[in-house]
């Protein structure tokens, strides 16, 4: 299994976890709080992450299509929106 992506955002995650899934890859996510950025609060004896990324992972051998039809779907979201 390989890390072809890690999401700001969980909204990013899932939608790009939906576009491998229409591509018939099999595909993980593991929430991975973001280090060194403490807690904003806590509740009870759990700390709440700061900031969280969204790691997408898919078997090796499906890792460069993966990698692709990620890159494609945010190099369209560039031309669409160009900074």
């Amino acid at each position: 299994m390989e890390v072809v992506h890690t999401a700001a955002t969980e909204v990013e995650a899932v939608m790009l976890r939906g576009l491998l899934e229409e591509a018939r890859i099999p595909v993980a996510l593991n929430r991975k709080p973001v280090s060194g950025l403490g807690s904003i609060f806590q509740l009870g004896y759990t700390e709440v992450p700061a900031a969280t990324e969204f790691e997408l992972i898919v078997p090796d051998h499906r890792a460069a299509e993966a990698r692709e039809i990620i890159g494609d779907y945010l190099a369209s979201l560039e031309e669409e929106n160009p900074s």
